[in-house]
């Protein structure tokens, strides 16, 4: 089950308003009550985060990488040609000792395949 922030801000709300009532009629103080509940709080929020950092538990939310490099190519020695794309762009970048310049790339324009000349037969022509 998934709550939505607004449901989840008004579990908190009422919690918090419910806590020093319910401290006030078993005797302990309402402060007491209230760190106490904080700690096991930020305890649970710890112990979930360090779950999710090892991987046990997957992430709701996974950011696809903004750059990749598609191919490399070295031009000498001392400088490069490098196929990147950013945000689904693409483009080059020639790089070499000090000095890099990165230049927008067009995408390739769609070839159609031409229809063929010929025109498939269906059975062998009989000359007479």
């Amino acid at each position: 089950m998934t709550l939505s922030p607004r449901q989840k801000l008004f579990g908190a709300v009422v919690l918090a308003l419910l806590v020093p009532g319910l401290a006030a009629l078993q005797g302990a103080s309402a402060s007491t009550v209230a760190r106490v509940l904080l700690g096991l709080a930020a305890l649970g929020g710890i112990a979930l985060w360090f779950v999710r950092a090892r991987g046990v538990l997957p992430s709701k939310f996974k950011a696809a990488p903004r750059l990749h490099v598609v191919q490399r190519v070295g031009l000498s020695a001392r400088s490069g040609l490098t196929l990147i794309e950013v945000d689904g762009k693409p483009y080059l970048v020639v790089h070499g000792d000090g000095f890099a310049r990165v230049q927008p790339t067009r995408r390739p324009a769609r070839v159609t395949p031409r229809p063929s000349l010929e025109a498939p037969s269906e059975s062998p022509a009989v000359l007479s």
